[in-house]
């Protein structure tokens, strides 16, 4: 019989746990560690954490993991901070890949450009004008092409925007300047899907940044997907592609297809299960607002289908649409609804917050994002309202759950960043934005553990260093810091899955 103990310093809850024993894949002993001995066998392998810190594995809630693996195959302009940069890169990259039919960019941060702006098509024709480009945006909602790409994807002069997609055009001539926003359905069309090599190698590499940050379970929340996701994920799961644990949110556009499978929420088993059903309706439709009876009949309908309820709650009007929908649910179904949840819900004033505690929503947030976004919001709004933005402390005073997660690839998803966030409200740039609305570590750390395992109902298995929990596990070296300004120069050096060493420094 193997049994694996983990010696903790620092535990998470008021009594410190400095011992943790495994058996199989569960937790069978967490406590003081004048246990040892009587645990201990000759078959027992003993792992002395050295004074680190051992946390329940990170489970990011709201995340995008087959675009973050994508991510890797793409020339990552991450860092570039003016147009020149971007176009050397490219520049760069068709020098290397000279078989590539395609050169494909992404994660521009416009933020972070001189221009503010992406190139145009004239000059990234200046890098490459002999093979087409796609260069997409951080957010993913806009992309630029080069004259070569928009040939290919029939864009010119006399191309009308089609449903969900804005060609940006020369304010003179009028002809397409590269630019594309929405969801371009021609675009999709034209580029070439990424080859089997592709993915399996995108997976790989995201798989190894995701136990490097010690993350073993996440949630796959794109608005998009439908049972050939379903299918994808477990077929990548069955090939050892990803590690982590997979909870797959479905898009309500998918419902019918789901139904038909005999799908629900509850789905699958502990490596991978089908979570709620994501209505995004503007997302999906383009409309930045739908009409409320439109949201309230896509709820009310995911609901009797059997499916969790996930709202997309971008902004405040979609965050008092989403609070009538749910309410006219329970006004309709003899059922109650379970966890619903509210993705992003970054702004939210304080006449809201009763009705979204009564709601029993948990929000979904994301600190790297408000890291990013926070000097928008610090230029743009002021006084009270401040206390308004990424409301952390406000919503647990108002007993409102609260998960955390990356977005990622919209952001980074290092859940270390995001609990420094959450300590300190510094945003990008240094300012710090309603230091009122900070977390202490504690709850910083259930936000990213316990929280992200009730946002799927799955808090008898994991979240919490207790016995009978799955064996997922995380060792931080703390340095010996333990203060929560201090936090932010921990690390992981150890990810267990299962009990089992996944991944170590």
């Amino acid at each position: 019989m193997l049994r694996n103990m983990v010696r903790q310093r620092f535990g998470v809850h008021s009594a410190p746990v400095e011992l943790i024993a495994i058996q199989g894949n569960r937790i069978t002993y967490a406590g003081a560690a004048d246990a040892l001995g009587e645990l201990c066998d000759a078959d027992t392998r003993v792992i002395d954490c050295q004074g680190g810190m051992v946390l329940p594995g990170f489970n990011d809630a709201h995340c995008h993991p087959f675009a973050f693996a994508m991510s890797h195959i793409y020339l990552d302009c991450s860092q570039a901070r003016c147009i020149g940069d971007i176009l050397a890169a490219v520049r760069g990259q068709a020098g290397r890949a000279r078989n590539q039919k395609w050169l494909r960019a992404a994660q521009v941060d416009l933020s972070s450009l001189a221009e503010k702006r992406l190139p145009y098509c004239w000059e990234l024709d200046q890098a490459a004008a002999d093979r087409p480009i796609l260069l997409v945006e951080r957010s993913g909602q806009h992309c630029t092409l080069n004259t070569r790409a928009l040939s290919l994807c029939g864009i010119d002069e006399n191309t009308a925007d089609a449903e969900n997609e804005s060609i940006g055009r020369d304010p003179v001539n009028r002809k397409p300047n590269g630019v594309v926003s929405g969801n371009s359905e021609r675009i999709a069309r034209t580029i070439p899907p990424p080859t089997e090599e592709e993915i399996q190698a995108g997976l790989r590499q995201a798989n190894q940044v995701y136990l490097s940050l010690g993350i073993t379970s996440l949630q796959d929340t794109s608005w998009s997907n439908a049972y050939h996701h379903w299918q994808a994920w477990h077929s990548f799961k069955q090939r050892g592609l990803l590690a982590p644990r997979l909870t797959m949110l479905a898009g309500y556009d998918a419902l019918e297809e789901l139904k038909e499978k005999g799908l629900r929420t509850g789905h699958g088993d502990l490596q991978i299960r089908l979570g709620a059903m994501k209505i995004a309706l503007d997302e999906s439709s383009g409309v930045v607002h739908p009409s409320q009876e439109d949201l309230n009949q896509a709820a009310l309908r995911t609901h009797l289908a059997g499916f969790q309820l996930s709202f997309h709650v971008p902004d405040v009007e979609l965050l008092q649409m989403s609070l009538r929908a749910l309410a006219f649910v329970r006004d309709m179904a003899l059922t109650p609804c379970a966890r619903p949840r509210f993705e992003h819900c970054p702004v939210c004033p304080p006449d809201l917050m009763p009705m979204l505690a009564e709601s029993e929503a948990i929000v979904v947030s994301q600190p790297n994002l408000f890291q990013q976004t926070g000097p928008a919001y610090l230029d743009q709004v002021a006084g009270e309202q401040l206390n308004w933005i990424y409301p952390y402390r406000s919503f647990l005073d108002h007993g409102i759950p609260l998960a955390f997660s990356s977005d990622a690839p919209l952001t980074p998803c290092d859940p270390l960043q995001a609990i420094q966030t959450a300590l300190t409200r510094t945003v990008s740039g240094g300012g710090i934005l309603a230091m009122e609305e900070q977390l202490t570590l504690i709850e910083a750390i259930d936000a990213y553990t316990s929280a992200g395992a009730c946002a799927t109902g799955e808090e008898q298995e994991k979240g919490q260093l207790a016995p009978g929990q799955l064996a997922d596990l995380i060792v931080l070296s703390t340095h010996g810091k333990t203060l929560p300004e201090q936090f932010g120069t921990a690390e992981v050096v150890m990810t267990l899955i299962d009990g089992k060493i996944a991944w170590e420094k």
